[in-house]
């Protein structure tokens, strides 16, 4: 089940790619991040007030699977659905030149207090908050 999705739009930079041209494996997880920064930013709860309210969402399960590879100069399009986001924060990814499917992936985040090695079971209100007004379309901005 999708809460709620989005696309988020790149295009494939020289420095992405390994010398034969195509992008090397690891940047993929550049394009995920990207999307995930900005689900954030749309909620109105981006990384610094994360860190601010004393928290960090670090990545604990990541899986993709690619499909097809992006090339220098390609522009792609990383569509991002929020499956979970009161115990833990899940999205899944598929990214997309022109129609041909070049990964889908899987990411999962937990909220970790700042200094604490404990795990919090529940995302923060204040977070969980705000994701129900992008829920609603009311981002209160």
């Amino acid at each position: 089940m999708s809460y709620f999705s989005f696309d988020t739009p790149g295009r494939v930079e020289f420095y992405d790619c390994d010398p034969m041209g195509m992008v090397w494996h690891g940047n993929y997880l550049k394009y995920l991040e990207m999307a995930r920064s900005r689900f954030f930013d749309l909620a109105g709860y981006s990384y610094s007030e994360i860190n601010r309210d004393g928290y960090t969402f670090p990545v604990v399960d990541l899986k993709l699977r690619y499909s097809s590879s992006l090339r220098m100069g390609d522009e792609f399009t990383v569509t991002t659905d929020l499956e979970e986001y009161e115990n833990r924060v899940v999205h899944s990814f598929v990214i997309r030149c022109s129609s041909r499917i070049c990964l889908k992936a899987r990411s999962v985040q937990v909220c970790l207090p700042n200094g604490s090695s404990g795990l919090s079971f529940t995302m923060p209100k204040n977070f969980t908050d705000r994701i129900k007004l992008l829920l609603t379309g009311n981002t209160g901005r």
